[in-house]
């Protein structure tokens, strides 16, 4: 029985001496770590990017109905295809648009004139009130907010762990603009 343990034992101090391997050992702990946070920071840096386009999407669809006085519903829904475009290359099906015509009293509250959203319906109910950002209620002048929302689904969600949650992020974005063609955008269709 002695002979064993004393065989144990230089066995064990062989092993405690010996150091090859332990570069191998520490990659193996290591690796994990650094796996998650590389598909992690990938996983921001693509919602930055879908978050970005989607602010420009909203802008440009802004931009393009106050050129107008007048819009109509094809024009308004052509806006769907325009910021799907925008978002290219990203995924874009299930946008949802809203394009409002606010006027704005003389006391500087905000009203709907006309609305519109992708499935031909109104968004706001003509007369009802408009919050606005207090730089923009000018009395006596007309805005058009465009509003955007997307639902962007991220790419690796780690399949084995069951505590997440989070597999989509909700992004909304709204622009408001002045009509840049006489007093106001109007949208007989879309009262």
């Amino acid at each position: 029985m002695t002979g064993i343990l004393i065989g144990l034992k230089r066995t064990a101090r062989k092993l405690r001496g010996d150091r090859a391997g332990v570069g191998a050992v520490e990659f193996a702990l290591i690796a994990p770590v650094l796996i998650v946070l590389y598909m992690g920071s990938l996983e921001i840096s693509v919602a930055m990017s879908v978050n970005k386009k989607l602010a420009r999407a909203s802008s440009t669809v802004a931009d393009l109905v106050t050129q107008e006085e007048e819009v109509d519903k094809a024009m308004l829904r052509s806006m769907l295809n325009v910021a799907q475009s925008v978002m290219t290359p990203f995924r874009s099906d299930g946008m949802k648009v809203k394009i409002t015509g606010i006027s704005i009293d003389s006391a500087g509250v905000g009203k709907t004139a006309w609305s519109w959203q992708e499935d031909d319906t109104k968004a706001y109910t003509v007369g009802s009130t408009q919050a606005l950002p207090k730089d923009l209620a000018v009395p006596d002048t007309f805005l058009v907010r465009t509003e955007i929302e997307f639902d962007h689904e991220l790419l690796m969600v780690m399949p084995g762990i069951q505590d997440i949650d989070i597999k989509t992020l909700h992004m909304k974005k709204a622009y408001h603009l002045r009509q840049r063609v006489g007093d106001s955008v109007t949208c007989d269709e879309c009262k």
